[in-house]
């Protein structure tokens, strides 16, 4: 039974820090791929709030935004807390794989 414990153990810890590896990984991908093949397009804010964590009295959110191209709508976080509904950022996203943007100002 201890020898089931310990493995546990050592599984959730691998877990966390392949997590870990995996979430750097991706950003650090995505970022190298924005360097070499960045679209500018413009986006419109839309109703979809991100909260802000550690904020439980009154929880701050940003915006999302959407875009589209070839006729497929895409969405992220505007990461400004300054945007209202309906206005219009810039942002940038991978030529060839949209899904992959993210605005060029956000804390404008």
């Amino acid at each position: 039974m201890k020898k089931f414990r310990n493995g546990l153990w050592i599984f959730i810890a691998l877990g966390f820090v392949s997590y870990f590896i995996f979430k750097v990984g991706q950003r650090a991908i995505k970022e190298q791929l924005l360097i070499k093949n960045a679209q500018i397009t413009k986006a419109v804010i839309i109703d979809k709030k991100n909260y802000l964590v550690n904020d439980d009295v009154k929880p701050q959110f940003t915006y999302s935004y959407q875009f589209e191209i070839n006729g497929k709508k895409y969405t992220g976080n505007s990461h400004n807390k300054t945007v209202s509904i309906g206005d219009t950022i810039e942002i940038e996203y991978v030529k060839g794989l949209p899904s992959l943007n993210k605005p060029l100002h956000p804390n404008e």
